[in-house]
């Protein structure tokens, strides 16, 4: 009972809430009678001053998140048609499924010129390739090798 009333009267003096208070115990049994006695405001300093009740640290707001934002925003800077070189078909870069399927299509329009392959075959082959079923050229050669 009396530690509440020492925490509370703490607060008052410390100007912060009573879970920001903690007691020292070690501190505390061997003050026990000076803390018994204490009465008025001065006492109370007195104790907060030999360390039997201390403040908690503040703990900050986490800046992570802002900073991760903020990296973004750098990387969205230095874009404008200032710092472009080239023209917009000269820096795109195309990508890996585009290049693998524009061969694949070559390939087997090339397949179709030598007639090795009907209409019918052809266009249910070219959806294969659209749905990327073929791994290679090869792959698709050895398709086309077994449906004969």
């Amino acid at each position: 009972m009396k530690q509440d009333k020492l925490i509370e009267m703490s607060s008052r003096l410390l100007r912060v809430g009573k879970n920001k208070l903690t007691i020292n115990q070690e501190k505390y049994t061997n003050n026990k009678k000076m803390v018994d006695d204490a009465i008025t405001r001065e006492d109370n300093r007195k104790i907060i001053v030999a360390g039997i009740i201390e403040k908690k640290k503040d703990t900050g707001q986490s800046r992570g998140r802002v900073r991760i934002l903020l990296e973004k925003k750098k990387l969205k800077r230095k874009r404008g048609p200032g710092k472009r070189k080239g023209t917009p078909k000269a820096r795109q870069k195309s990508s890996v499924y585009n290049i693998k399927i524009r061969g694949l299509r070559n390939k087997l329009q090339e397949i179709k010129n030598n007639n090795k392959l009907n209409d019918k075959n052809y266009r249910k082959l070219y959806r294969m390739v659209k749905g990327n079923y073929f791994r290679g050229k090869k792959h698709l050669e050895e398709y086309v090798n077994e449906i004969k």
